[in-house]
């Protein structure tokens, strides 16, 4: 009695069908998880700009939040004297955004259509009740891009799931 020691087109068909059907599922959810990054990296992000409007505001002091682009953090720093230093309270230090989320750029009136050497930027908070004008681009590696829009009268933060080019009118 001699045996094949081969799959038959059904086994080789089943198989095939449960890695589809492996696929079809898996894909999705890797994709949702990316994009629950960038939306909690954007949520983060506002939070801390609207905290920084209040307190420059509450407190009468001038802030800056600093960010690194090619590092993906940003922190907060306090102008004392004549000096930015880096604000020792846990609401406001540095944070690395998730894996998967980049900073593709910060724009402000300062850097608007300049190229920066180094790829660090930051934006002010002023105790007049005022936010420096900015828009910041959020990317995953898929290559989707989210902008943060900043509104300096009202500390608010415009958010758009694409990527959108903003003029800041000097």
């Amino acid at each position: 009695m001699s045996r094949n020691n081969g799959f038959t087109l059904i086994e080789i068909s089943v198989v095939l069908f449960i890695i589809g059907m492996f696929v079809f599922i898996a894909v999705p959810r890797l994709q949702d998880a990316t994009d629950y990054k960038v939306k909690s990296a954007s949520r983060r992000i506002i939070t801390t700009v609207r905290y920084l409007y209040n307190e420059a505001a509450f407190k009468r002091k001038i802030f800056r939040l600093m960010f690194d682009l090619d590092e993906g953090e940003y922190w907060v720093e306090e102008l004392r004297g004549n000096e930015f230093l880096v604000v020792n309270d846990p609401v406001m230090d540095r944070r690395k955004l998730p894996s998967g989320v980049f900073f593709k750029d910060v724009i402000t009136e300062r850097t608007y259509g300049s190229t920066l050497e180094e790829r660090s930027e930051f934006i002010l908070f002023l105790p007049t009740g005022f936010v420096e004008p900015a828009v910041i681009y959020l990317e995953t590696e898929g290559g989707d891009i989210y902008t943060l829009e900043t509104k300096p009268y009202t500390g608010g933060v415009r958010v758009y799931d694409e990527f959108v080019e903003l003029l800041l009118i000097k």
